[in-house]
């Protein structure tokens, strides 16, 4: 069975899609992967999307999206990106782990 794991941040536009085009490419074989924002913008950002395409992976077809449009799962890794105060506590599960990336 794959983990489960969620990037959040705030729009869902940039960081928490890079994460996850990472993950989705280097964790295929033992990752279920998602991201979501918080307050999600409805686009993508297109910087992230063209340096995304230079390292092979494509994420022109990947939406911004809220946390309402993800399955209701018990998330194995929550990965919060520095969304502070409005990044949201979802359903995790205890032997795994939580994390927040927060800009320095």
């Amino acid at each position: 069975m794959k983990a489960k794991v969620i990037f959040i941040c705030v729009e869902n536009s940039c960081r928490s899609q890079i994460a996850e085009g990472f993950a989705r490419k280097l964790g295929k074989e033992v990752l279920e992967v998602w991201s979501a924002g918080s307050k999600p913008s409805g686009k993508m950002n297109e910087t992230a999307v063209q340096v995304m395409k230079e390292r092979e992976i494509d994420l022109t077809y990947h939406k911004s999206k809220g946390l309402d449009d993800l399955p209701k799962v018990k998330w194995d890794y929550v990965i919060t990106m520095g969304c502070g105060d409005i990044c949201p506590s979802l359903p995790a599960s205890q032997r795994k782990a939580r994390l927040d990336i927060t800009r320095s």
